[in-house]
């Protein structure tokens, strides 16, 4: 099952807008538009998503009119359209929702001194993260091994192991009390066989050895028989407790937690989740620490604060935007994971990865990988969406790659990549044709009247109209022309080439002298030529510089890849668009 579109109308700054957008489970779905797009406000659609309803805050009501009544609509792969409105909300009926989103908020706090008029002092905080809004009552088990082997019988001391030990594992009865159907335990069939088999195991003498013999040719087929009492013990041995021995020692321990559990009554489910929220706060203060690059500074763990757990973080100004934004995603990474109970979650992420180094962005990206691996083991689908302006290729070099990602576009970009063009860069690394390419076609120089690669075109199937680089150069500029005066579709990869050669004829143009032109030309690289140029006196326009967004885009692709979508949202950016017109006007 894919999410094929998704429909906004009404929420912050989308009026409407259908994307198709076909995301699937358990990769990585970036989508890419450019700022002011409407990002923002496609998480705060799903971010606003109540149980029944959708909620939103005034300000982001549709102009801020509260009569434009929001709208959000999904429609799957399998023909279902799931609708949330201000009445409504099918959404939740399938899918649980998470937005991870920037944490800061601005501050301000009148202060008076006296003789003085007040005035407003601002600052930028961090809002505090409440990982669990509800801590549940602090109920202990109530287990005695003494007891639990008086209770047995005869042979109790013989064969019950002391499991206090488990009692301590969280994941363990968090797993116990959401997988068995403890009433099946009150079944005929069940009573029948522990009221036969308890009495028979007591009147047995002899070693505990001896005695585990006769229960496992006896006994244990008609435990075995009983599907939950299986299933119980399953769960128990697959955490591999040093206590837990043997199949029918797991067995006995098996009866040991019924045997609480059925002397606690209610106060036994109470129990599992006190213990289980012990194992989810050491698990959170665990990974926040392991990830905190302040520590020497900031003690950041959650604390009990009333009846939630929630982390305080410091101002703003105190740590750097990039350690801000690994550790509140980090914590907010652990709620959704605590909060996801749905068999198909979404987890929205909205552009919180701006600041971040290559070593946070590798930890970004190894913690959303886990979470989804980690859904996959449960039999789970979970879409991560990724909203973001950055070039989708960016994320390529760390743990997402193009076998798992997933690149929609928000605002498809008007381009149409000429499929000759392609050609030409998927061979380029061909050795009949490399050096050439590379001089005459992804360089500017000054003598390509020259060239005429028509054979080797033809041998590997090239566009031959272009064997002559100044044929080529035609197309590349009729298409800088189409781009800049234009409403059409662009090719932009043509761009690319032609603000590359655009640049470094200009700069040629004002190297006074043959030799250093020579070198100019020789020079591997366009940045690598500005700078050559820069240092034997050239005044280089920073705008030059500034466009290597554009020109120093990758043109060593293998065959298939496509980085027109990419490289044409930065062409459609105003203020690119305008330093590409300068250097043609």
């Amino acid at each position: 099952m894919n999410i094929k579109t998704i429909e906004i109308t009404n929420i912050k700054g989308i009026g409407h807008k259908l994307f198709t957008l076909d995301l699937a489970a358990n990769r990585p779905n970036i989508l890419v538009a450019p700022n002011g797009f409407g990002k923002s406000s496609f998480a705060i659609g799903f971010d606003s998503l109540r149980n029944n309803k959708i909620e939103l805050d005034d300000k982001n009501y549709y102009l801020k009119d509260a009569n434009n009544r929001p709208i959000l609509t999904l429609t799957l792969t399998t023909g279902q359209t799931l609708v949330a409105d201000d009445t409504q909300n099918t959404i939740s009926d399938y899918f649980d929702v998470f937005v991870i989103n920037n944490q800061t908020e601005p501050k301000s706090v009148v202060q008076k001194i006296p003789g003085r008029p007040a005035f407003a002092k601002t600052s930028l905080d961090i809002m505090p993260t409440t990982l669990i809004q509800t801590i549940p009552p602090k109920i202990y088990f109530d287990y005695n091994s003494s007891t639990m082997k008086s209770t047995f019988g005869e042979n109790g001391g013989k064969l019950l192991n002391n499991i206090s030990n488990l009692f301590n594992c969280g994941h363990l009865f968090f797993r116990i009390e959401s997988e068995i159907d403890f009433t099946r335990f009150d079944l005929k069939s069940y009573q029948q066989t522990f009221d036969s088999a308890f009495p028979a195991i007591n009147r047995q003498n002899g070693t505990g050895n001896s005695i585990r013999g006769w229960i496992q040719s006896n006994i244990l087929p008609s435990f075995q028989a009983l599907d939950e009492f299986r299933k119980l013990v399953d769960i128990i041995t697959s955490f591999g407790f040093v206590e837990v021995k043997d199949e029918v020692n797991a067995y006995f321990t098996a009866w040991q937690i019924l045997s609480v559990k059925d002397r606690m009554g209610i106060n036994f489910k109470k129990a599992c989740k006190y213990l289980y929220y012990l194992d989810e706060k050491d698990d959170f203060t665990k990974t926040i620490e392991s990830f905190n690059p302040v520590k020497d500074r900031f003690d950041i763990k959650p604390k009990v604060e009333g009846s939630s757990l929630v982390v305080r973080w410091p101002k703003a100004h105190e740590i750097s935007n990039g350690q801000r934004d690994i550790l509140t995603f980090i914590a907010l990474l652990l709620k959704s994971r605590r909060n996801f109970k749905k068999k198909d979650c979404i987890l929205i992420i909205d552009e919180i990865f701006d600041y971040m180094d290559d070593a946070n962005l590798i930890t970004f990206q190894y913690y959303v990988s886990t979470f989804i691996d980690e859904m996959k083991r449960q039999k789970r689908r979970i879409f991560p969406i990724l909203l973001t302006h950055l070039d989708p290729l960016f994320f390529n070099h760390f743990c997402f790659n193009d076998a798992k990602i997933k690149v929609g576009y928000l605002k498809e970009p008007n381009v149409k990549s000429n499929q000759n063009i392609l050609k030409i860069i998927y061979k380029r690394d061909d050795l009949s044709i490399k050096d050439q390419v590379d001089a005459y076609y992804f360089h500017y120089h000054p003598t390509i009247n020259a060239i005429d690669l028509e054979h080797e075109f033809k041998a590997l199937k090239l566009n031959v109209d272009w064997a002559k680089p100044e044929k080529f150069f035609q197309k590349v500029f009729r298409e800088v022309r189409r781009y800049l005066f234009e409403k059409s579709a662009f090719d932009p990869l043509a761009i690319c080439f032609g603000v590359r050669i655009q640049i470094e004829k200009l700069v040629y143009d004002l190297i006074p002298d043959p030799a250093n032109k020579t070198k100019f030309i020789n020079t591997n690289g366009s940045k690598n030529k500005l700078h050559f140029a820069q240092n034997i006196g050239i005044h280089i326009p920073e705008t030059y510089f500034l466009l290597g967004i554009i020109y120093n885009t990758s043109l060593h692709l293998t065959e298939g890849h496509d980085i027109s979508k990419p490289l044409g949202l930065k062409l459609e950016n105003g203020t690119i668009k305008q330093m590409i017109k300068n250097l043609f006007t």
